[in-house]
């Protein structure tokens, strides 16, 4: 074990960025496995004394990689890798260097931007995958959600969803209102445990709605519905009715309401995270 060489990361960050270069050039070394060790990382290290009790702790031939953004805590480093004799490399510094001359200013030089990223892009994949679950009534932790959307059939729910998931990383469920008293006692339950904040209902002036849905009807109707179904799906006065009744539920329980009527999805988001935010200040 002695005659291994030992690969030390250092990172003011995760130290995934220097890992993964590592990694990408180390399979450069198929069938030398036995020569070399990545023997650990040592992330989250933005003061001069964390340095510094690194390069107290070296012993042995080893190579450090290190990504450091901050220009006092590299030059600290380097010089004491230096008078140690230390095999060292900083990743991010030629890539810094050649971006500052090619834009014609500085980086930021704050550590972690990267991992914010991460964790940004991540939220968002989880949030797409909770909506997608939790589409059109469908499953089991209504709790979990950032934002619930009720409404009739129609009245973009999905696409409300979707939007709020993919852009700004909300897990939001949306659950169809259906006009009787069975199915509104089923959505009471399932909301029982939700804050009243996150609840949003979106509807459409019934004459439009009413449009949108006799489309729909000619689409799948024949093939799903049966007749009498399909005309009250998107009978005029059928539509006004369950309007109605929809509003009435919204006002009992202090869920507020959003008319999407010929509104893009991105100003109905926008008016949803809004309202949002402020109930969540007051």
């Amino acid at each position: 074990m002695e005659d291994v060489k030992k690969i030390i990361v250092v990172s003011d960050g995760t130290g995934r960025t220097a890992k993964r270069l590592m990694d990408a050039v180390l399979s450069q070394y198929v069938g030398h496995e036995s020569q070399f060790h990545v023997e650990g990382i040592h992330s989250s290290v933005r003061t001069i004394r964390d340095l510094d009790k690194i390069v107290d702790s070296l012993s042995g031939e080893c190579l450090i990689v290190f990504s450091i953004v901050s220009g006092n805590l590299r030059k600290h480093f380097h010089m004491r890798l230096h008078e140690s004799g230390i095999l060292h490399l900083n990743v991010l510094e030629p890539m810094l260097m050649t971006m500052a001359k090619f834009m014609g200013f500085h980086p930021d030089y704050r550590p972690g931007l990267l991992q914010l990223v991460d964790d940004k892009y991540y939220k968002k994949v989880d949030a797409i995958g909770y909506t997608v679950e939790h589409d059109d009534g469908l499953g089991h932790q209504i709790e979990a959600a950032d934002i619930v959307i009720v409404g009739p059939s129609r009245t973009c729910k999905t696409p409300i969803s979707m939007y709020l998931a993919c852009n700004h990383g909300k897990r939001v469920a949306n659950i169809p209102v259906i006009p009787d008293d069975g199915s509104k006692q089923r959505l009471l339950l399932r909301l029982e445990n939700v804050d009243e904040r996150k609840i949003f209902g979106v509807t459409m002036l019934p004459d439009v709605l009413s449009q949108i849905r006799e489309v729909r009807s000619e689409l799948f109707g024949g093939r799903r519905f049966g007749k009498v179904l399909v005309e009250n799906y998107h009978d005029l006065a059928h539509v006004e009715a369950e309007v109605e009744f929809f509003r009435k539920l919204c006002y009992q329980h202090a869920w507020e309401i959003i008319n999407v009527t010929r509104r893009a999805i991105e100003e109905v988001s926008a008016e949803i995270l809004r309202s949002l935010h402020e109930s969540y200040e007051e």
